[in-house]
């Protein structure tokens, strides 16, 4: 009864969801390089929604700074963005979720966004360090979320 119960639980979440586009790109372990774009279709079906467009960085505890630059193609007005984000605080304590060496630090890149027609919007996602090879990063998402 307690396995049935669990499960009508977790469908029900699943069900609910709100997130409307996630998708996790892996970066090499050697590093992102500077030349390397992250690209991720976004396929939009409910143009009357609003959504939340959010970056996940996923790094270690190794990661060499305590912000990271990116520059964001957004999709939507073919402009690119360029973004700051702190990964960890003034006194290096890294923000965000995570255990062991790994963290996980979710970025909000646009809030509110209204898509004006249905269909595929390409977001691309670059490094914009001054590294030649960003190492200490493992995973960069994206999510589209409803507001």
């Amino acid at each position: 009864m307690a396995a049935v119960l669990a499960a009508v639980i977790v469908l029900t979440a699943a069900c609910s969801s709100k997130t409307a586009y996630s998708r996790f790109c892996n970066l090499p372990l050697s590093g992102w390089d500077k030349d390397s774009t992250l690209v991720y279709a976004v396929d939009i079906k409910d143009t009357l929604q609003a959504y939340d467009v959010v970056l996940t960085l996923r790094h270690g505890e190794n990661y060499p700074y305590q912000n990271i630059w990116l520059f964001v193609d957004n999709g939507l007005t073919m402009q690119t963005d360029t973004l700051e984000y702190y990964l960890a605080d003034q006194r290096g304590r890294w923000l965000g979720n995570g255990f062991g060496d790994r963290r996980e630090m979710p970025c909000l890149v646009a809030s509110q966004v209204r898509f004006p027609h249905a269909g595929t919007y390409v977001y691309q996602v670059r490094q914009g360090m001054r590294e030649e090879v960003l190492k200490g990063l493992f995973e960069v998402g994206l999510s589209i979320e409803q507001r």
